[in-house]
């Protein structure tokens, strides 16, 4: 699909900051693997999660056509695949079809986390306590990993059938290989704590900022949240906590967005609409345990849910 309306509204500019980014995050990363003997695990699997995580948001931030003109020279840097489960070119087909899409629909929007009433109700008692659980923050960061790579797995599983998925596919796991045989065989790693910091830390990383990313507004606001969040973590999640923002300028910059979100008078639209929140902390009080909406669509949710002894609670 074209994205040239998520683009950077200034082709032909290298953007030095992001650069920066890059270069130190390559740095770190080749750090922390290659001196992990001289680091207790406590410190070097919250390292590799945070780095992990990291990266997510600066393949974000290359899909939308940063840092620099040339689409190949961006992949390159930050296209290694460390948490193993997905392809940079899946990744950036469907962050943009999200963008092009209605917000927060199940089958529509692909980064949606509210299901159809039908899939509810052939999930059966097991398949529903995992989809509530996944509505909650502790189980977003527990289970959420897990769905994810599940899902993406069984894209892979139907990729096949598909010439050019094929060739994805077979791009991405030579290259997950060739990383599992750098970081693990070569570097020494141990393999659990790979499977620890990288794939489950370092996909639970992103999966936090998306939390209360989106919320069904039945049309009367903006789908997307505010997190007014301190700098650490607005510097990893490299600004889009400011979410509103980022949909309302998709081709903006990481470092532009504080600027463009004062402008928008974003904190008063998202109040108005999909939530906000003054931090993750805030989100972690009203949410660790407690569900953040239903998991049904609330367009769907009344047969559906009545069916199986649920009231619908929409938010």
């Amino acid at each position: 699909m074209s994205d040239e309306p998520f683009r950077a509204p200034t082709p032909g500019r290298v953007e030095w900051p992001t650069v920066f980014l890059i270069a130190t995050w390559a740095g770190t990363v080749a750090v922390v693997v290659v001196l992990h003997r001289s680091m207790p695990w406590y410190v070097s699997v919250p390292s590799l999660a945070v780095l992990t995580g990291f990266q997510f948001s600066l393949q974000h931030e290359v899909i939308h056509g940063h840092p620099t003109p040339w689409r190949w020279l961006n992949v390159v840097p930050v296209g290694l695949p460390l948490a193993l489960w997905c392809p940079f070119r899946e990744f950036r087909i469907s962050h943009l079809r999200h963008h092009a899409s209605e917000l927060t629909v199940p089958g529509v929007d692909p980064e949606s986390f509210y299901v159809t009433a039908e899939t509810w109700d052939r999930s059966g008692p097991i398949g529903r306590g995992m989809l509530r659980l996944n509505r909650t923050l502790a189980g977003r960061l527990l289970i959420g990993p897990w769905i994810v790579v599940a899902t993406s797995l069984s894209r892979a599983a139907g990729a096949w059938r598909d010439r050019e998925a094929r060739s994805t596919w077979a791009l991405h796991v030579t290259l997950a290989v060739g990383t599992v045989w750098l970081v693990v065989g070569v570097a020494g790693l141990p393999a659990w704590e790979y499977v620890v910091g990288i794939v489950w830390g370092g996909t639970a990383f992103p999966l936090l900022r998306s939390f209360v990313e989106h919320r069904d507004t039945a049309g009367t606001g903006t789908p997307s949240a505010v997190v007014r969040s301190n700098a650490l973590f607005s510097l990893l999640f490299l600004n889009n906590n400011l979410h509103h923002t980022h949909h309302a300028r998709p081709g903006s910059a990481w470092y532009a967005l504080p600027r463009l979100h004062r402008e928008l008078g974003s904190d008063e639209l998202a109040r108005a609409g999909a939530g906000w929140y003054r931090g993750y902390g805030e989100i972690a009080r009203r949410y660790l345990v407690r569900p953040f909406g239903e998991p049904v669509h609330p367009s769907e949710c009344g047969a559906g849910l009545m069916r199986t002894g649920f009231a619908a609670r929409a938010r």
